[in-house]
């Protein structure tokens, strides 16, 4: 019988290490000098726009408008305004009692009534702290000692500036209008939407 490779002999079999033994249709990692040359030399870095889409324009493109959540700062005046607020604030942690901690809030409130940005730093505030639905909630309370008409109309105008300016959201209100000062909160709800009339 003849051989159709001319006689030559396979030479033996080699013993293969672990790794070459692995499946033959994998690939072999590329070496460092493969992995760095591109398959094309054409083939270039992305320049930022495709070589199909128009060219753009220069970059002297006008300046966006200003967003609205980008606050310029406040003026020297409303700047003390919320200084001396953020004071007055401090003096509730000497009250413990929920009453009165709600009678200094409409009163504070009521002081800065000729400062809508002290009111709303004050609203902004007990939100933060989680206090302004029970605050609130107590200032309308039947029966609160410490609290008089003007603190409750203080508070309803506090709120108005707080919702035109986005510190607190109708969701909010809807929220408290569901919660354990609900009777309260809907009362608040009226006043607001008869002083928002």
């Amino acid at each position: 019988m003849s051989r159709v490779d001319g006689g030559n002999r396979p030479s033996p079999p080699t013993k293969r290490s672990e790794f070459e033994r692995g499946d033959a249709t994998r690939e072999k990692p590329a070496t460092t000098a493969q992995a760095k040359t591109p398959a094309n030399a054409t083939v270039r870095s992305f320049q930022g726009r495709s070589d199909f889409e128009p060219a753009r324009p220069s970059p002297s493109r006008p300046t966006p408008a200003q967003t609205p959540a980008v606050k310029p700062p406040p003026s020297p005046a409303d700047a003390e305004s919320i200084a001396q607020a953020d004071m007055e604030l401090g003096l509730l942690e000497e009250f413990p009692d929920a009453d009165a901690q709600s009678g200094i809030a409409s009163a504070m409130l009521h002081a800065h009534s000729d400062a809508p940005v002290s009111q709303n730093r004050i609203v902004e505030r007990l939100k933060q702290d989680g206090r302004l639905e029970s605050l609130f909630g107590e200032v309308f309370r039947e029966d609160n000692p410490f609290v008089e008409q003007p603190h409750k109309a203080a508070i309803v105008r506090a709120l108005d500036t707080a919702l035109t300016r986005g510190t607190v959201t109708s969701d909010d209100l809807r929220a408290f209008s569901r919660g354990t000062y609900a009777q309260e909160w809907q009362q608040i709800g009226v006043a607001l939407g008869d002083a928002r009339k």
